[in-house]
């Protein structure tokens, strides 16, 4: 999964054609993306030309080095199922995805099988129903969270597209799919909307690792509600020169020498050598 090759994926952006599929096999299945969204079309000339992707890299690099065989893993905002397919290819041995937004859920319940469980419910603090306002420049993006909207508002457009979905909690996912080992975060805001509706999980069976992409002055409070359990916090990055995984002090204001990539975190019971 790593890639090979020193040319990255926006050298590749103007010749690749934007209609279309591709389909790529990982974890005993065939992935398919969609070459009409720009999203996609990175994630398939990754998978299939082996370029440099570090939006998606930094991830990659992340999993290969924390998840551990026979894991068991909750990927929240699990989208077509990319992620939860390479959980599955490094070893992992049960995914728990979840993913409410209808279209991308229908295409991530064509990958389900005995160790890929999915769901069509966002994590949040409650069981229930919430309004879900929907991406409409890719189809990535996808929010619970006006904040997130306000902080990117060219991803929602001008006239806002809204839906309601039902919504499940960690607690709630624990009773009905056992603990899991390692936590990825990826909703769009809800964090620590998740990190509430699992109270009862972080005393009990908190899980070894918790991955969270935290934007604006969410890491502070998701923070706050998981130091009890996991006192150690990196920021993720990759090196522009060796392009190694970098875990870094999450405070780094200066990230000169980086690519510059989403905020996403590692949340550890133990220290980190790095």
């Amino acid at each position: 999964m790593r890639s090979v090759s020193t040319i990255h994926v926006w050298d590749l952006e103007p010749i690749i054609q934007p209609q279309g599929y591709v389909s790529f096999p990982l974890a005993n299945r065939e992935i398919i993306f969609e070459l009409d969204n720009a999203h996609e079309r990175m994630y398939a000339a990754k998978c299939l030309l082996k370029v440099r992707h570090p939006q998606s890299d930094v991830d990659s690099l992340l999993f290969e080095r924390f998840i551990q065989p026979e894991d068991h893993i909750l990927d929240a905002g699990a989208n077509i199922g990319y992620t939860a397919l390479t959980f599955l290819a490094l070893g992992a041995k049960k995914v728990v995805a979840l993913e409410p937004v209808p279209y991308l859920f229908d295409r991530l319940s064509t990958l389900a099988g005995n160790d890929l469980i999915t769901v069509e419910k966002a994590v949040s603090a409650e069981d229930g129903q919430a309004e879900i306002m929907l991406s409409q420049s890719h189809n990535q993006g996808s929010s619970i969270k006006p904040e997130l909207v306000e902080i990117f508002p060219e991803v929602y457009g001008t006239e806002l597209k809204k839906m309601q979905i039902n919504t499940t909690t960690i607690d709630r996912l624990v009773e009905e799919h056992g603990r899991f080992d390692v936590w990825k975060l990826d909703i769009e805001g809800a964090e620590i909307d998740a990190l509430r509706g699992a109270i009862s999980t972080l005393k009990l069976c908190p899980p070894r690792i918790i991955f969270a992409e935290l934007y604006a002055d969410a890491l502070v409070g998701f923070y706050q509600l998981v130091s009890a359990t996991h006192p150690y916090v990196y920021r993720a990055l990759i090196d522009i020169q060796s392009y190694q995984l970098h875990l870094c002090d999450p405070t780094l204001q200066n990230v000169d020498g980086f690519y510059q990539t989403s905020p996403m975190y590692v949340f550890s019971q133990q220290e980190i050598a790095f």
